[in-house]
């Protein structure tokens, strides 16, 4: 008997996770009560790289990033290799990013997708950038820019073309069978179901609610700010992250976006304790002009650049966990509903691959394309202790 499955949110994770369960011969129904990437997914900085430091992430980011490229081979996904920077701080980090680099080699990746940088190849390759305290970096030079709209619908295209029905719709109720299986109230009828996903991102714990369970996930606002140049660079400025995995607080990041102009903000992978947890239904839509001060005075102290001017960009959800890791498995109340959120500020470039695993785990009863996701099952005990 063919395996249904219910897949809420459209985003890069609820899109990944219907073409892979379509692909995997299941009746998939995906649920979307808007268009796909109407939430986060299409209010990020829309950056895709393998420069990270756990092995891992950087497993799951370069299986992701192969979609991506086959993506934009057969479906005209607009990528833009403009690079990627993670920045060492120290020698400690130095020897962290080395640690990276034979990671990656041993996933099957070369010097044409990391290359460490000496503080002075960090200085040739941005030349405008401030490095007297930082000790060099590693530069991917095949990552870059996606449009992560394009990217969630090529997906859904492609579930659809495999069988899955995409129903614009919202959840609205819950009833689970007695003979097992679940069944949907949405907006538009209802949806029958041997298996829910919950991709619902920061909107995962209101969709949880409506299960009749709950998620760990807490929403935080997040801010992206445009750049002004005074005048159009005479070099491509990659993505430099300034944000070490691991650090406390934020720490700038910033990247090309047109001749004129740059994206930048203050990224972290934790929960700030300065930071609200957001409603997802009715959260800060404007950037702060505190923010807009910060990131002004951080990035003039980065970038020898004179006449910077930064303005307000948009405002983001990450959906994050209090230990900073991606929930994706079956629940333990009943294992027939999967969850897929937890992904903070890297959904973009991990949550297609994300998405697929939390599909292997409805079909397969495990993820396969990475087997160590297990890491990332819900109701281990760090995600038990909530902060206040």
């Amino acid at each position: 008997m063919t395996l249904s499955i219910a897949v809420i949110g459209a985003g890069t994770a609820g899109s990944g996770a219907a073409r892979r369960a379509a692909e995997l011969g299941a009746r998939v129904t995906l649920v979307e009560r808007d268009a796909p990437a109407s939430g986060s997914s299409g209010r990020s900085a829309a950056i895709y790289n393998v420069q990270t430091v756990d092995p891992l992430h950087i497993e799951l980011r370069m299986r992701a990033r192969e979609l991506f490229f086959r993506l934009e081979a057969e479906r005209g996904l607009p990528l833009n290799r403009i690079g990627n920077v993670r920045v060492a701080w120290t020698p400690a980090d130095i020897e962290r990013l080395e640690d990276v680099v034979k990671v990656q080699r041993d996933l099957g990746l070369g010097p044409q997708d990391s290359q460490l940088l000496t503080r002075r190849q960090l200085q040739e390759l941005v030349p405008d950038l401030e490095t007297g305290d930082l000790s060099g970096g590693l530069f991917g030079p095949r990552d870059g820019t996606i449009d992560g709209g394009y990217m969630c619908q090529a997906l859904v295209d492609e579930a659809v073309e495999l069988g899955a029905t995409y129903l614009k719709a919202d959840v609205i109720g819950h009833e689970a069978l007695p003979a097992g299986g679940h069944r949907l109230q949405t907006s538009a009828g209802d949806v029958t179901a041997d298996v829910v996903i919950n991709a619902a991102g920061a909107w995962a714990g209101r969709v949880a609610d409506v299960l009749g369970y709950s998620v760990p996930v807490l929403p935080q606002v997040h801010d992206i700010v445009k750049v002004r140049l005074p005048h159009p660079l005479s070099y491509t400025m990659p993505m430099v992250n300034l944000y070490m995995p691991g650090t406390e607080g934020e720490a700038l990041y910033f990247r090309r976006f047109d001749d004129d102009t740059l994206l930048a903000g203050l990224h972290t992978y934790q929960v700030l304790d300065d930071h609200p947890i957001a409603d997802p239904e009715n959260y800060r839509p404007e950037v702060e002009p505190s923010y807009v001060e910060a990131v002004q005075k951080a990035i003039d102290e980065r970038l020898h650049l004179d006449g910077l001017v930064v303005e307000a960009g948009w405002t983001g959800l990450y959906p994050l966990t209090s230990d900073g890791e991606f929930i994706i498995g079956p629940e333990r109340h009943d294992e027939s509903v999967i969850t897929c959120t937890g992904l903070g500020g890297v959904g973009v470039t991990s949550g297609a691959m994300a998405g697929y695993t939390a599909a292997e785990w409805a079909i397969h009863s495990a993820p396969s394309t990475i087997p160590g996701a297990r890491r990332w099952a819900p109701g281990r005990e760090t995600l038990e202790r909530l902060p206040a």
